[in-house]
């Protein structure tokens, strides 16, 4: 299945487990290595995820007899670490790489790597605010994309096992240079976490005197849920791509003030009115067929009956069917009111047997 024996894991949390599970589930011969915290290698041993486990010290036995080492911790100890290896000198080829989420500085360190080792930066836009190993999740990386960001030079074939990997978990790999990842990410990821982060952050004591942040929606509670994520992985984030940010941040602040304008100016909204298809038109743009890896699921609603029962009576035909659920979530729930519990398929033809078989029992299903 796969052109390399070992894969050692430098760091064992969210994604690095994630990935160890997914080679486990496929039942791969690839022996998985983890490095790690003694907590975290006991736990993974527990789980059965890990077959030989190092602390971070062991770095001269754990790098022997890799054939590809992904560093998965915060991007300080993945720069830390990038300068131990050089200081290595192992017998065979070795390919490294990362999941750090900024580029430029990781793919400037790791290209100071002297043969046997080759590096190539990597990013894979997947993850959740949770993140140990205790979450792990096989299907994290499905549609997502992963950004590779070889050095000049570098062939597709000397990095080839990082690409077996991104094609088995079902990731779709992007090329790119490092720097236009670090553009990129800035406004599509790290701005609004930041945003996101700033909004939990400044709920107003007015408020929060009263307790009146609990009739909160789905809309803020949507808004906010990724400010539940840990500060020593974004501090790190901050620091390594703090330019780009700072520009994403000042472009977005220019945005907002001018929503703000528009509505002082109201009962005269026309430019508020321009705001919202602009922003209707950017949020379409998300979704453009062809464009969006990530959403390329086939979804389907089902209205809910607020009585016991009703969830599990949706999923036990489609198990029976074999049918392979790939999300789901419950949606607009209140008491008394029927819910809709969102289902999404890899294939249209998988949505419209689950369509068929839940139609069958009665219940009310739409194509989304």
């Amino acid at each position: 299945m796969f052109s390399f024996h070992r894969i050692t894991f430098v760091g064992f949390g969210l994604l690095a487990s994630s990935l160890a599970a997914a080679l486990k589930q496929a039942k791969s011969d690839v022996i998985i290595r983890a490095v790690s915290s003694p907590k975290t290698l006991l736990r993974a041993k527990e789980m059965q995820i890990a077959d030989e486990t190092f602390g971070y010290d062991e770095v001269e036995k754990w790098v022997e007899g890799s054939d590809l080492i992904l560093l998965c911790t915060p991007i300080s100890v993945i720069l830390s670490t990038l300068e131990k290896l050089s200081q290595c000198t192992p017998t065979h080829p070795i390919l490294v790489s990362d999941i750090g989420s900024t580029k430029a500085e990781i793919c400037k360190a790791g290209a100071k790597l002297q043969k046997p080792f080759r590096f190539v930066g990597s990013h894979p836009m997947a993850g959740s605010e949770k993140h140990s190993l205790e979450f792990n999740d096989p299907s994290i990386f499905e549609n997502a994309y992963w950004f590779v960001c070889p050095p000049a030079g570098m062939k597709k074939s000397e990095y080839a096992a990082l690409s077996e990997i991104i094609e088995f978990v079902g990731a779709t790999q992007i090329v790119f240079p490092p720097e236009h990842h670090d553009q990129t990410v800035a406004w599509v990821s790290h701005m609004p976490q930041m945003a996101s982060t700033s909004l939990a952050a400044n709920i107003p004591h007015r408020l929060l005197d009263q307790g009146y942040q609990h009739f909160a929606g789905r809309a803020f509670r949507d808004m906010t849920r990724i400010a539940a994520s840990s500060w020593a992985m974004w501090k790190d984030i901050a620091d390594t791509n703090r330019a780009e940010i700072l520009r994403a941040m000042d472009e977005y602040i220019a945005g907002l003030k001018a929503t703000r304008d528009a509505i002082e100016k109201i009962p005269h909204d026309e430019e508020l009115h321009q705001i919202f298809l602009a922003g209707n038109d950017g949020r379409a743009s998300l979704f453009a067929p062809g464009k969006n890896a990530s959403n390329s699921f086939f979804q389907l609603t089902v209205q809910l009956k607020d009585e016991p029962g009703t969830i599990l009576a949706i999923l036990k035909p489609l198990a029976a069917a074999k049918l392979n659920i790939r999300d789901i979530e419950l949606m607009k729930v209140r008491e008394n009111i029927a819910g809709t519990l969102l289902l999404a398929f890899k294939t249209e033809e998988q949505a419209h047997q689950a369509r068929d078989i839940l139609r069958a029992e009665n219940f009310e299903v739409m194509e989304r």
